[in-house]
Order: structure tokens, then sequence, then C-alpha cells
């Protein structure tokens, strides 16, 4: 039989089976080794080799756990929904991409069995949740954290613009229609619409700032569907880098008896390497006792938002005079047709506060323009922040963009839920929903390392080529030992 490939199959062909890309955070992570030598590619398998308590019985044991892991996380690259699909997807796989996961030889064929669907079913009970946890972060937390990291991004993105700029100049596009509404004044001051304040280009910075240090942003999320029979609410909370938003940790809240995301921020964070870095938050956080953990047990800073939850607080840094206090930076941009500008305004922190090591509190107001039914909507909103962070450890532009960094972990929420349907899944017993999550997490991390950025099409890849999933498992310089 004979196929004739028209130019559209032609075309799909090619995007399923291109090459997985070189990533400029993999190239740092090889350059920038705490050994200071880039070892042999390590695998996720043997990453996880002796990190893993299998509690399986000697009898009857045939695939390794570090093996079964290993075509879990396949699976999930490929957007596999759960251990039936996973099974039934490997027992379609090559003999060597069952070998390259370390499957059971069968030694009456001698060939190589993928993992049945039962088996992958009791995996979630056999794995201890916590220490599955602890060995992911371990391949990729101090990596992830290493302070050269922000400015290989900084550097990779000013190339990327780079060459945006010069396509756009090619295509000579016409400018977005948003831009008609911009209006400028003798002395070089603008506004992107008249119903946004005037900005001083010299405080007017790029809205994709990289800081030069590194962020960590700690948020919560719920599984839905796991509560559903009478089981228990599963909710998890993560901590995941600004740069680029990698997950490098996991905790589930409430194991036992009533607990909250306040009892596990410090548990969370304990294992992880923070030196220098700045942890964002939602307003739950912004306590005293986890300031105090992050300046003095994690030599850390903090940068948490003020809201209505703490009434004493807010009210104090709502009546600094923030009306004499210039905008120390902004930012303006036109994006997906919505014309937003942020500005930050900076005092020092009240005495008297409590916080340790309080330095400054900072005013953020955001306008955001949008069109809605051929017409122009503007809202705007003020939120205070409160930071550990001096007029010497970092700039009003950092300031900014950690404060925008923090949605890196909104976004790595949002793809679970729309790409990986984690709330309309039906594993919801046990360890089960918590592993899951975890897997997912995995293979966003391993995405973003090798510069994935259509995670759609990426999964596509993975499901038509199982030895895609491979090369996206290896972690090249990712394992510390």
């Amino acid at each position: 039989m004979i196929q004739v490939l028209t130019p559209l199959n032609r075309h799909l062909r090619t995007a399923l089976t291109a090459p997985v890309p070189s990533s400029w955070l993999a190239d740092c992570i090889r350059r920038h080794l705490p050994a200071g030598a880039a070892p042999d590619p390590v695998s996720l398998r043997k990453a996880l080799e002796g990190r893993l308590t299998d509690a399986r019985k000697a009898r009857g044991k045939r695939h390794p756990l570090p093996s079964l892991v290993s075509v879990l996380v396949a699976g999930a690259a490929a957007a596999l929904g759960g251990p039936l699909a996973v099974a039934q997807a490997a027992a379609g796989w090559d003999q060597e991409v069952l070998a390259a996961h370390g499957c059971w030889t069968c030694p009456r064929t001698g060939l190589r069995a993928a993992p049945s669907a039962s088996m992958l079913d009791r995996l979630a009970k056999l794995l201890d949740a916590d220490e599955f946890e602890a060995a992911l972060s371990a391949c990729v937390a101090a990596a992830a954290l290493d302070p050269a990291v922000p400015a290989a991004y900084a550097a990779h993105r000013a190339e990327e613009q780079c060459e945006k700029e010069g396509n756009r100049r090619k295509r000579k596009r016409k400018p977005p229609a948003a831009e008609s509404l911009r209006e400028e004044r003798q002395d070089g001051w603008f506004r992107p619409h008249p119903l946004h304040p005037w900005l001083d280009p010299a405080v007017t910075g790029d809205p994709g700032h990289v800081p030069a240090r590194q962020g960590v942003a700690v948020d919560g999320k719920e599984r839905k569907l796991a509560k559903a029979g009478g089981k228990k609410k599963v909710h998890l909370l993560a901590a995941v880098t600004h740069t680029p938003g990698i997950v490098i940790a996991q905790d589930k809240v409430a194991k036992a008896g009533k607990a909250n995301e306040i009892s596990h921020f410090k548990p969370l964070l304990a294992p992880l390497p923070l030196d220098g870095t700045v942890v964002t938050s939602d307003a739950m956080q912004a306590n005293r006792d986890n300031a105090t953990f992050l300046r003095k047990a994690k030599d850390a800073h903090y940068l948490w938002p003020i809201l209505g939850n703490q009434p004493n607080l807010s009210q104090t840094l709502g009546a600094l005079p923030w009306e004499d206090a210039p905008v120390a930076a902004a930012t303006s941009e036109i994006s997906r047709g919505r014309i937003e500008t942020r500005t930050l305004r900076a005092l020092p922190a009240p005495e008297g506060t409590g916080f340790q090591d309080a330095r400054q509190a900072l005013l953020i107001e955001r306008y955001t323009t949008y069109k809605k039914k051929g017409q122009w909507h503007t809202r705007c909103e003020a939120v205070l922040y409160f930071t550990s962070l001096g007029p010497d450890d970092a700039i009003p532009a950092d300031l900014l963009a950690h404060i925008r960094g923090h949605w890196r972990v909104e976004h790595a929420h949002w793809l679970r839920d729309v790409i990986w349907k984690e709330d309309k899944s039906l594993i919801r017993t046990g360890n089960g929903p918590q592993i899951w999550s975890a897997i997912t997490n995995l293979v966003i991390t391993l995405f973003r390392i090798h510069g994935v950025t259509s995670y759609t099409a990426e999964t596509r890849r993975c499901a038509q080529d199982p030895s895609r999933a491979l090369r996206l498992l290896d972690l090249t310089g990712l394992s510390p030992g």
C-alpha cells in the first residue's frame, strides 16, 4: 500500500515528529553544576533509585519501582489520564522503549513486558507520597534554584526579543489598534490610555524584566473530584520558581485532622535551599511566624500582599503618605488586546509591625483596559505589599517583576486543569491524587526545562512517539548525587 502525503499530512507529520528542543535552561544547568562539571546523562529512573521504599513482597515482584514511575511519567507526558490508559498505551510500545524504562523481561519469551493496569493502579498505594515528593524535589530543586538561572534567562529573553523585533520589522504589520489611544506630552511623559496615569519614561521599564534574585511562589490547589464519594478533600500546596516556572516542592494539606495552608508553609519550604531567594505567596501566608522562619531559618526574603485578613496592618500601611511618594517603577504593554499599566510606589516600613526585618511597604496600582462588545472598559485596583527587601537588596523594577512573577504558580495550576484535566480526574482514593499531581508537576517541569512552549502539541508528540518521552526524561545534570 502506497501512502500519498498531502501538504497538510506532511505538515502534521513534521509537527508531530519535531525533535526535542534544546533549551537555554538545560544548557545553563549543565554549565553551573555544584560539582563544576557535567556528569554523564542521568535518567529519571536512575535518579529515583535508592530514594523510594518498595513496600511490595519479594515474591511476584517483576518491574522495579522506578521503572513503574518512569512509565507513568511517560504516560502523563502524553496527557493520558489514568493507569488504564497508560497501561494500554505501554502495551503497544517497542521493545527498545520498554527496555529504556527498565521494564520486566519475561523469562519464557525473552521479551520485555509492559506493566499491567492493575499494577499501575496499585502503585499509588505502594508509594509513600511524602517520600515520592521529596525524591522528585531532590532531582530538580537545587538546579532550579541556582543563582545563575535568572541571569541566563535574562540573556535568553533578550535574544528572543531581538528576534521578535526583527521579524516584526520584516513583516511590516500594522500597529495594534490600542496604540491609537496612547497620549504623549511635550516633556516626554505618556499614558497608554486616557484613563491610565501619566508615566515617566525614566522609570517605565520592560514588562518582562528578569530580577537578579530567584523568586519562589507558594500557593495551594484543591483537586475537586477527589472529595467525591464521601472522601476527604485533597488540597495540595506547591512551590514554583518564578524563572522559568519549575515546580520544586509540593505537600498535601491536612494529612490528618484540621489544618490549612498556613500550617504547611514551613514544612514545604524547610528542605529547599532558599538562601537569597524571594518567597511570594497570597495574603494567607503573610504572618509574623512565617516571616521569622524565612529570615532566620532560611536566609530568604518575603514579599507578601496585605489584605483585609490583617485589618490593623492594612490600615497602618494604608495611612502612609502614598500621595507624596513618586512612582518608582512602572510597566506598560499591549497584550492579547488589552492595555495594561502597572505602577509601584515604595516607602520605608513603619515601626512596630512585628514582622522580622520588614524594610519596605509597597503600593501596586494596576490599570487594565479591554474591549468588550465594541466598547473599551477600564478597571483598576490597588494592593499593598510588605517586604524584607530593602533598597540595597532590590531595585524597584525587581520588586515589580517579583510581584508579577507570582503568577507562575497559577499558570502551573492552570496547566494541570486545562491540559491534564486534573479537576475532572476520577482518581480520588488514598495517595492517588497526590501522586498523580506530583507526576504532572514533574512533566510540566521537564517540558519547561526542554524549552517547550506549546504544551498541548508536545503531549500529542509524546503520544505519537513514545521514545520522545524518554528524551524528555533524560535529566542530564539534574541529579544531585
